[in-house]
Protein backbone atom coordinates (compact mmCIF):
# COMPACT_ATOMS: atom_id res chain seq x y z
CA UNK A 1 0.00 0.00 0.00
CA UNK A 2 1.18 3.31 -0.53
CA UNK A 3 0.48 6.88 1.34
CA UNK A 4 -1.86 9.14 -0.90
CA UNK A 5 0.75 12.25 -0.42
CA UNK A 6 3.68 11.51 -0.78
CA UNK A 7 3.82 8.10 -2.40
CA UNK A 8 5.78 6.21 0.79
CA UNK A 9 5.14 2.97 1.10
CA UNK A 10 3.13 2.42 4.22
CA UNK A 11 5.67 -0.12 5.49
CA UNK A 12 7.97 2.50 6.10
CA UNK A 13 5.65 5.02 8.06
CA UNK A 14 5.00 2.58 11.07
CA UNK A 15 5.45 3.89 14.24
CA UNK A 16 4.80 7.40 12.86
CA UNK A 17 1.80 8.84 14.38
CA UNK A 18 -1.09 8.93 12.49
CA UNK A 19 0.23 6.43 10.11
CA UNK A 20 -2.18 4.00 10.77
CA UNK A 21 -4.50 4.64 8.40
CA UNK A 22 -1.77 5.43 5.84
CA UNK A 23 -2.65 8.98 5.53
CA UNK A 24 -0.26 11.69 6.30
CA UNK A 25 -1.58 14.81 5.05
CA UNK A 26 2.08 17.35 5.35
CA UNK A 27 1.61 17.78 1.67
CA UNK A 28 -1.62 18.75 1.48
CA UNK A 29 -1.78 22.13 2.49
CA UNK A 30 -5.63 22.80 2.01
CA UNK A 31 -6.47 19.88 3.67
CA UNK A 32 -4.43 20.72 6.82
CA UNK A 33 -5.98 23.75 6.64
CA UNK A 34 -9.39 22.26 6.72
CA UNK A 35 -8.38 19.80 9.40
CA UNK A 36 -6.75 22.60 11.66
CA UNK A 37 -10.52 24.83 11.05
CA UNK A 38 -12.17 21.81 12.49
CA UNK A 39 -10.63 21.23 15.59
CA UNK A 40 -10.39 24.73 16.26
CA UNK A 41 -14.17 25.13 15.69
CA UNK A 42 -14.16 21.82 17.36
CA UNK A 43 -12.66 23.78 20.90
CA UNK A 44 -14.68 26.38 20.57
CA UNK A 45 -17.77 24.28 20.79
CA UNK A 46 -16.33 22.78 23.12
CA UNK A 47 -15.57 26.18 25.22
CA UNK A 48 -19.16 27.16 24.49
CA UNK A 49 -21.04 23.93 25.45
CA UNK A 50 -18.68 24.33 28.91
CA UNK A 51 -19.71 27.74 29.36
CA UNK A 52 -23.34 26.95 29.09
CA UNK A 53 -23.15 24.06 31.79
CA UNK A 54 -21.11 25.97 34.05
CA UNK A 55 -23.29 28.95 34.16
CA UNK A 56 -26.59 26.47 34.42
CA UNK A 57 -25.28 25.10 37.38
CA UNK A 58 -23.97 28.27 38.94
CA UNK A 59 -27.41 29.78 38.47
CA UNK A 60 -29.12 26.73 40.11
CA UNK A 61 -26.96 27.20 43.21
CA UNK A 62 -27.34 30.25 43.47
CA UNK A 63 -31.49 30.82 43.13
CA UNK A 64 -32.39 27.15 43.14
CA UNK A 65 -33.71 27.50 39.36
CA UNK A 66 -32.94 28.47 35.91
CA UNK A 67 -34.27 29.98 33.05
CA UNK A 68 -33.43 31.12 29.24
CA UNK A 69 -33.38 34.54 30.68
CA UNK A 70 -31.19 33.94 33.09
CA UNK A 71 -28.68 32.34 31.00
CA UNK A 72 -29.06 34.77 28.24
CA UNK A 73 -27.98 37.57 30.48
CA UNK A 74 -25.34 35.63 32.84
CA UNK A 75 -23.70 34.63 29.11
CA UNK A 76 -24.31 37.63 27.17
CA UNK A 77 -25.82 35.85 24.60
CA UNK A 78 -29.43 36.47 22.84
CA UNK A 79 -32.89 34.18 24.00
CA UNK A 80 -32.29 32.38 20.67
CA UNK A 81 -29.14 31.65 21.04
CA UNK A 82 -30.17 30.19 24.87
CA UNK A 83 -32.58 28.16 22.94
CA UNK A 84 -30.67 26.44 20.70
CA UNK A 85 -27.82 25.71 22.91
CA UNK A 86 -30.45 24.50 25.73
CA UNK A 87 -32.05 21.79 22.97
CA UNK A 88 -28.37 20.96 21.78
CA UNK A 89 -27.39 20.14 25.52
CA UNK A 90 -30.72 17.96 26.10
CA UNK A 91 -30.27 15.82 22.97
CA UNK A 92 -26.28 15.25 24.33
CA UNK A 93 -27.62 14.13 27.48
CA UNK A 94 -26.55 16.86 29.49
CA UNK A 95 -29.69 18.72 30.18
CA UNK A 96 -33.47 17.72 31.42
CA UNK A 97 -35.76 20.56 30.13
CA UNK A 98 -39.16 20.59 30.45
CA UNK A 99 -40.69 23.35 28.47
CA UNK A 100 -42.01 26.28 30.56
CA UNK A 101 -41.02 24.58 33.43
CA UNK A 102 -37.15 24.82 33.49
CA UNK A 103 -34.15 22.96 33.25
CA UNK A 104 -31.52 20.89 35.46
CA UNK A 105 -28.55 19.08 34.72
CA UNK A 106 -28.49 15.75 34.62
CA UNK A 107 -25.60 14.06 36.26
CA UNK A 108 -22.83 14.13 33.06
CA UNK A 109 -24.11 17.35 33.02
CA UNK A 110 -23.24 18.14 36.60
CA UNK A 111 -20.01 15.93 36.26
CA UNK A 112 -18.40 18.83 33.06
CA UNK A 113 -19.60 21.59 34.97
CA UNK A 114 -18.23 21.09 38.33
CA UNK A 115 -15.18 19.66 36.16
CA UNK A 116 -15.01 23.29 34.42
CA UNK A 117 -15.54 25.24 37.56
CA UNK A 118 -13.03 23.38 39.47
CA UNK A 119 -10.50 24.13 36.73
CA UNK A 120 -11.66 27.67 37.18
CA UNK A 121 -11.27 27.98 41.12
CA UNK A 122 -7.31 26.57 40.04
CA UNK A 123 -6.32 28.87 37.65
CA UNK A 124 -7.77 31.86 39.11
CA UNK A 125 -6.67 31.21 41.90
CA UNK A 126 -2.39 30.54 41.06
CA UNK A 127 -3.19 33.62 38.98
CA UNK A 128 -4.14 35.86 41.42
CA UNK A 129 -0.82 34.41 43.44
CA UNK A 130 1.12 36.08 41.39
CA UNK A 131 -0.21 39.15 41.78
CA UNK A 132 -2.61 39.26 38.97
CA UNK A 133 -4.89 42.42 39.05
CA UNK A 134 -8.79 40.35 39.45
CA UNK A 135 -10.04 41.46 36.48
CA UNK A 136 -7.02 40.55 34.18
CA UNK A 137 -6.88 37.42 36.30
CA UNK A 138 -10.99 36.53 35.26
CA UNK A 139 -10.24 37.27 31.77
CA UNK A 140 -7.03 35.03 31.77
CA UNK A 141 -8.88 32.06 33.53
CA UNK A 142 -11.75 32.45 31.01
CA UNK A 143 -9.06 31.57 28.04
CA UNK A 144 -7.02 29.52 29.68
CA UNK A 145 -9.93 27.17 31.33
CA UNK A 146 -10.93 24.95 28.22
CA UNK A 147 -7.77 24.38 27.15
CA UNK A 148 -5.82 23.04 29.93
CA UNK A 149 -4.50 19.44 30.20
CA UNK A 150 -5.49 17.89 33.31
CA UNK A 151 -2.46 17.09 33.83
CA UNK A 152 -1.36 20.66 33.87
CA UNK A 153 -4.09 21.30 35.68
CA UNK A 154 -2.65 19.08 38.64
CA UNK A 155 0.50 20.58 38.54
CA UNK A 156 -1.25 24.44 39.13
CA UNK A 157 -3.47 22.95 41.46
CA UNK A 158 0.16 21.79 44.11
CA UNK A 159 1.67 24.48 42.85
CA UNK A 160 -1.17 26.70 44.46
CA UNK A 161 -1.49 24.48 47.18
CA UNK A 162 2.53 25.00 47.81
CA UNK A 163 2.67 28.47 47.41
CA UNK A 164 -0.23 28.38 49.85
CA UNK A 165 1.36 26.31 52.57
CA UNK A 166 4.66 28.23 51.86
CA UNK A 167 3.79 32.03 52.25
CA UNK A 168 7.40 33.20 52.57
CA UNK A 169 8.19 31.67 48.90
CA UNK A 170 5.11 33.23 47.67
CA UNK A 171 6.03 36.21 48.50
CA UNK A 172 9.94 36.02 47.28
CA UNK A 173 8.08 34.71 43.98
CA UNK A 174 5.84 38.03 43.82
CA UNK A 175 9.14 40.16 44.54
CA UNK A 176 11.09 38.78 42.02
CA UNK A 177 8.17 39.09 39.03
CA UNK A 178 7.55 43.06 40.45
CA UNK A 179 11.54 43.77 39.77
Amino acid sequence: MICCSHSIPVAKLRGVPGAENAFIISGWSWLRQGLLAAILQSRKDISRLEDYLEAIYNLNEEKGYVSAADISERLAVKPPTVSNMVRNLADKGYLEHKRYRGMRLTASGERIAKSVIKRHQVISELISMLGVDDQTAYIDTEGIEHHVHPSTLRRFERLAEYLRENPRTLKALRDFIER
